[in-house]
């Protein structure tokens, strides 16, 4: 059975888990409803998800709010027709207003950071656009500037999206003005022409977004199966001593497409797979699949590896900085004995290691300007000199400048790990 482990009650598993998500090579990311949920989209099966809200509101028509989302239930009648067109019409809404969260900017920092493989999700809510990955679109033709070639794509769908409306009966695209359940503009117009001609008229589709219901074939299941094949391949065709992680975000893995998915990605000897929910998904049918499964808010556990990053880019500027710093002048331009040196190097690590990480922040950017300042001043200082004395052999004097070099980089490595003990 996967190790669960609790995000509120941090601990050194966590702290090692967030580690290895900020420090892995390839990521790939598997989402769910409830990374969108903050965002104002609700989810599905949770005690106030869309299919309790369904139930409540129409339970004459349908059994149970999972109805709605079933082809063979919700084309039987007219009724139930009409009830789903208005509830897709209002959903769309909703994803149009919603704006991205928490978990779509930290895959986005993924990709900004080249460590994403992919990011595979269930939601039509269409956020990961806003959010600017690049997302794959089988509906969009080859030849428009916008579309995006699988392997290219950052974000690809897995249950289509709300943006785009498509017939029922030609499989055309309608552009974004329309509304789900009106007659179809492609089909309209060709009835037309042939009307024009004297010829019988043919039949309108109907519009309706381009989502995969239940209890339908994916219309382009092919093209995702190529995809998810090629990142299989790459996540096991990896070397050993490198570390994937497969993060799976938000979801109740009661889907069978999405548990195919997860099992074929985890396969990889060389990936940890790490499932975060606010509730407890993995039971023994995950054992050797699945890892750690951490109960807690998605939101809580992406800010953390964001901190973690944010933690690293400060230590690295600060880093370069020291690195141009004389041995025998501290941060503020004085000089210092030997002695006192081995002092300030202790001063250093406990002023940005024992503070919280927005403190430390703020403090490493206060130490760098000091840095740069007297770097100037000595800088003017020198070129006075200069200008009244023969300048000195360079031999003998760059080799403590070599030498403050190697501490450099010893206090650097150091103040590194100790400052990644307490980020999260």
């Amino acid at each position: 059975m996967p190790e669960t482990l609790w995000l509120s009650e941090g601990g050194e598993e966590i702290q090692k888990l967030v580690k290895r998500v900020a420090s892995a090579r390839r990521v790939v990311v598997v989402t769910g409803a409830g990374i969108s949920v903050n965002c104002g989209i609700p989810d599905f099966r949770s005690s106030s998800g869309l299919f309790k809200q369904i139930q409540a509101s129409h339970g004459d028509v349908v059994s149970k709010g999972r109805d709605l989302f079933d082809a063979s239930v919700v084309f039987r009648t007219a009724q139930a027709t009409r009830i789903f067109y208005k509830w897709m019409t209002h959903l769309r809404e909703q994803c149009e207003r919603a704006q991205p969260g928490v978990v779509h900017a930290f895959i986005r920092k993924l990709a900004d950071r080249g460590q994403l493989q992919r990011s595979y999700t269930q939601n039509i809510d269409g956020l990961e656009r806003k959010a600017g990955l690049e997302v794959w679109d089988p509906h969009c033709p080859t030849t428009s500037p916008e579309c995006v070639p699988w392997q290219q794509a950052q974000s690809i769908p897995l249950h289509g999206t709300m943006d785009r409306l498509t017939c029922q009966l030609c499989s055309s695209s309608d552009s974004h003005n329309a509304v789900a359940g009106d007659s179809c503009s492609d089909c309209m117009s060709r009835s037309q022409q042939r009307e024009q001609l004297g010829r019988r008229a043919l039949a309108t589709g109907t519009l309706r977004p381009a989502v995969v219901l239940y209890g339908e074939p994916h219309p382009h299941s092919e093209d995702i199966a190529r995809i998810i094949g090629h990142d299989t391949r790459a996540l096991q065709g990896r070397k050993r001593a490198t570390h994937d992680v497969l993060l799976v975000l938000g979801t109740t893995l009661k889907v069978p497409g999405c548990k195919q998915l997860v099992r074929q990605l985890a396969a990889a000897p060389t990936t940890t797979t790490i499932v975060v929910n606010n509730e407890h998904v993995c039971g023994r049918v995950w054992d050797n699949i699945v890892d750690y499964q951490i109960i807690g808010c998605v939101d809580d556990w992406c800010s953390r590896v964001q901190r973690v990053w944010a933690a690293q880019t400060k230590i690295t500027q600060w880093t370069r900085v020291r690195k141009t710093l004389p041995t025998n002048c501290s941060a503020k331009g004085q000089k210092v004995t030997g002695e006192r040196r081995s002092t300030t190097k202790k001063e250093n690590v406990n002023y940005v290691v024992d503070e919280t990480v927005e403190s430390q922040t703020r403090k490493v950017d206060h130490v760098v300007v000091e840095i740069v300042q007297s770097q100037k001043r000595r800088a003017r200082d020198n070129d006075s000199i200069e200008c009244t004395q023969p300048e000195p052999k360079r031999r003998r004097a760059e080799l403590p400048m070599r030498r403050s070099a190697r501490i450099a980089m010893r206090e650097s490595i150091e103040l590194y790990h100790q400052s990644l003990s307490i980020c999260t």
